[in-house]
This record gives C-alpha cells, sequence and structure tokens, in this order.
C-alpha cells in the first residue's frame, strides 16, 4: 500500500485525496459519511476532498433515492486520464517553445531542495540520458528515497543505461546492469556527491533538509568529466 500512495503522491494527490480515492475504490459507491469513516477522515473534510476530486474528474457523483454517493473513477480509467493529460502537454510542446526565450543560456543553474528536489532531479536523468558519471556514490540516496530510487534503477536497467561510478570503499549500493564501478578510499572522495551527463553537472549534498545544485554548462561538464577521468585512473 506504501507503493500506492507514493506513486499517487508523485500524480499530484494530496494524502487526504489518496485517503479518499482508496476508500471508494474499497467500497464501492457510497455517501460521504461512509466514505469519511473509512478514510479516517472528518466527514465535513471529506466533502471538500470529495469536491475536489469531482472538479479533476477522478470522482462522480449523483442522487440514489435521496441520498447524494460517490463514485470512483476506475483504476484503469485513471489510467487513461493521466495518459489524455500528458498527450495533451505533448500537443502543445511545440506552442511552448516558441513562447520561450530561444536564446540559449551560457549557464543555467537550478537548485533543488528537499526529497522531491532530489525526486525532480532523478526523474531528469531516468528521462533525458542513456549514460552518466558518479563521483562519490553514497547510501544516503536511497536511505532518502527508498521505493523511488528503486523504480529508478528498474527503469534505468530497462532504458539499458550505462553508470560509469567511483565509489568510496565497503559502500554497499544498487548497481545498474549495465554499469562499472571502481573503488577510492575515503579521503579521495568529497562528501558531495558530482554527477555528470549531458552539458549539466549534478552537485547532491547530503545534510539535512538536502540539497542538489543542478549546473548546465558545456565547459563546466567537460572540466568534471576530465576530473572523473583523473580519479578513474587512480581508482581500482
Amino acid at each position: 500500500m506504501s507503493n500506492v500512495f507514493e506513486i499517487l503522491k508523485d500524480l499530484e494527490f494530496e494524502d487526504r485525496e489518496i485517503k479518499i480515492y482508496l476508500a471508494l475504490l474499497r467500497l464501492g459507491d457510497s455517501p460521504a459519511l461512509k466514505i469519511s469513516k473509512e478514510a479516517g477522515i472528518d466527514r465535513t473534510t471529506a466533502y471538500d476532498v470529495l469536491e475536489r476530486l469531482i472538479i479533476r474528474g477522478i470522482v462522480s457523483s449523483y442522487v440514489k433515492n435521496k441520498s447524494k454517493q460517490f463514485s470512483a473513477l476506475a483504476p484503469e480509467k485513471l489510467l487513461s486520464y493521466f495518459k489524455e493529460k500528458y498527450s495533451s502537454l505533448e500537443n502543445i510542446l511545440p506552442e511552448l517553445k516558441k513562447i520561450s526565450n530561444q536564446t540559449p543560456e551560457m549557464v543555467k543553474c537550478e537548485l533543488f531542495y528537499g526529497k522531491e528536489g532530489l525526486k525532480t532531479v532523478g526523474k531528469d536523468i531516468v528521462n533525458n540520458t542513456k549514460e552518466y558519471r558518479v563521483i562519490g556514490i553514497r547510501r544516503e540516496y536511497e536511505e532518502i528515497l527508498g521505493y523511488f530510487n528503486e523504480q529508478a534503477i528498474l527503469k534505468l536497467d530497462q532504458f539499458k543505461a550505462k553508470e560509469w561510478a567511483i565509489v568510496e570503499k565497503n559502500t554497499k549500493f544498487m548497481k545498474l546492469k549495465n554499469g562499472e564501478y571502481r573503488y577510492l578510499n575515503r579521503k579521495l572522495l568529497s562528501p558531495v556527491t558530482t554527477l555528470i551527463y549531458k552539458n549539466k553537472v549534478v552537485f547532491f549534498i547530503w545534510k539535512e533538509p538536502y540539497f542538489a545544485v543542478s549546473i548546465e554548462n558545456v565547459q563546466l561538464a567537460k572540466a568534471q568529466t576530465e576530473y572523473f577521468n583523473i580519479l578513474w585512473k587512480m581508482a581500482k
């Protein structure tokens, strides 16, 4: 059930919306009071959440014997619902690109904050590259993101992504099927993890609340790749 919660949250569902939706799936068509009890949410809040879900098209309502009943969108229709959303976005991408400033930036820097920020960076890596280099893989990434990290590894393996990584000796971590790994003593590695892909360099800072700094710049990416190559030759 925790996996269901995690995935629905990635799809922009709030915690109470997930509880209401799952309660409705378990109960079938039901009145608000019954739904609120099943979800463990007070009746007034349940009404508000149901109305929001109706607006989104996830829940519908009708009157039966003078009682208002609520019905959840079936799971297979929920999948179609989100496919249509993404399809609509794809259709307007050319127009959005025309609106945006087409002048390439020499340096683009973004700061990502907390667990959700780390997920955003992870999604960009999974969706936009088939090879990358890492200096200092850390257990923190797996411990902080858990299920999300496991799914990212599965997708990267499906895409046959290539990972080259320099890791601290004796560190246990999830490996890619198509990965190559070499090891260095801790004193030779920074506590900050560096990840290089395409023209981007991402620095992961593993102190709460956790940060990722992404810098898009050809010269920086080239310099960090050269530094990686030096460490790679030193590593075993």
